[in-house]
């Protein structure tokens, strides 16, 4: 891992460093070139027969969802943008088993979120995320949550190079950068792409990078970020290995990166990353031992809208040093962590509005889970059977406005263990 960091942090000085302020010349093909960018991707959404959620001002670009990437289309200057949403969940009282379990019923306000970027000038851009979750902290509800998701600077150089550092989304799967409600179909995010699911999202780490876009519709993204803290595997994945940008422990690094290739209109195809050395650490901060895991994390997903039909896949999994684990010893949490882990799922819909010209959607869908946080553990761990699960999930998305989504859903929800619990969403979501 120590040439691939140091190639990469040649990379983005020397990028920096060949960066000249640019003529006017320049500056009038860099703007022909983002008016037609933003001309095509409105005429492929036209020809795939498909409205998908655009922000007024942007159609989504730079691996981010249409309002993360209002500032790069905003003249110089400030650009606000945002996004939220509302939950209700409906628990069934019995589970899988037929045991009788009840479970109080929950509505929250999840999400409330920011964005405030400025642009500097035609190259220099500043973008970030701040998120309110359940009402944000208060006194009278600690476990709120008021964090950045996202904060960085973005070095506009040329289409096919440009440097990106700060707190970065990691530019894996489907949800993690393109999160917005009316982006996804179902209430919740799927279960392979959330919190305490196999990819952890909203997932962002501290760090800098490259991205861009090459000939034949590819894009890519790399960034080299700090790594986890393997205390905090568990039982239940990677999620809380996270750091955040919260005072990240940066002993070791990681690379994560993404490929995407579009070979037709409204189809794509790629695959993501993340590989890096995992540190083992105390709650309070001190190296309990020299111990590193390597941690891998991979997917491939492609995705395809067509008159009003769209569809989506992804297979992910994430490997864990077999060795390293065992070396942890019993005694603590990450120990019992999976070290083969994996997940994926299939999800269809089709717009019933699509061929009627109108600015509403109406997408019923159907998506089908399956994912095992324990596929392999180390030896004396008995997996639990909770973590082997399969869901299928039935809903409706409507759209009066590309910005605004109401969405209902039922998902029956099976494990290994069975004692998996059907449940009801109902959301509404916007973005603006």
């Amino acid at each position: 891992m120590n040439f691939i960091p140091a190639t990469l942090a040649g990379a983005l000085l020397t990028g920096l460093l060949g960066a000249q302020q640019p003529s006017d010349t320049d500056k009038r093909v860099t703007e022909l070139e983002r008016r037609l960018d933003a001309l095509s991707r409105q005429l492929e959404q036209q020809q795939t027969g498909n409205a998908p959620p655009v922000a007024e001002g942007g159609t989504g670009s730079y691996g981010l969802g249409a309002a993360a990437s209002k500032v790069y289309a905003a003249p110089v200057g400030v650009s606000i943008g945002g996004y939220g949403e509302f939950l209700y969940q409906n628990f069934a009282g019995s589970l899988q088993n037929g045991t009788y379990a009840p479970q109080n019923n929950q509505i929250d306000t999840l999400r409330a979120v920011f964005y405030f970027g400025y642009h500097f000038n035609d190259w220099i851009v500043f973008n970030s995320e701040v998120e309110f979750e359940h009402s944000g902290y208060s006194d009278a509800h600690p476990e709120g949550e008021a964090i950045i998701e996202f904060a960085y600077l973005d070095f506009l150089i040329r289409k096919e190079f440009n440097v990106r550092a700060g707190q970065l989304l990691l530019p894996i799967g489907f949800v993690n950068e393109m999160h917005e409600p009316p982006a996804v179909l179902s209430a919740a995010r799927p279960m392979v792409e959330r919190e305490g699911g196999l990819i952890p999202t909203t997932w962002h780490e501290n760090g800098a990078g490259i991205h861009g876009e090459l000939p034949g519709d590819v894009r890519y993204r790399l960034y080299l970020i700090n790594g986890m803290n393997a205390a905090n595997f568990s039982a239940g994945g990677l999620s809380a290995a996270r750091q955040d940008g919260n005072k990240a422990n940066a002993e070791r690094f990681a690379m994560t990166g993404r490929l995407d290739w579009q070979p037709l209109l409204g189809g794509s195809v790629g695959f993501s990353f993340y590989r890096g050395n995992s540190v083992f650490e105390s709650p309070y901060g001190a190296p309990v031992r020299a111990t590193t895991i390597p941690t891998t994390l991979a997917d491939v997903h492609t995705e395809y809208r067509s008159q009003g039909w769209q569809f989506r896949a992804l297979y992910a999994r994430t490997t864990l040093g077999q060795s390293e684990i065992e070396s942890l010893g019993a005694t603590t949490g990450a120990y019992s962590v999976g070290t083969k882990q994996w997940g994926g799922y299939l999800e269809a819909g089709y717009d019933l509005l699509s061929r009627s010209g109108s600015r509403q959607a109406l997408i019923p869908f159907v998506r089908w889970e399956r994912l095992n946080l324990q596929q392999q553990v180390v030896a004396g761990v008995l997996p639990d059977p909770a973590n082997d699960l399969t869901v299928h999930t039935a809903g409706l998305s409507w759209r009066p406005i590309p910005q605004v989504a109401v969405k209902a859903d039922f998902s029956q929800i099976r494990n290994g263990a069975h004692t998996g619990r059907n449940q009801w969403d109902l959301a509404l979501g916007y973005e603006f």
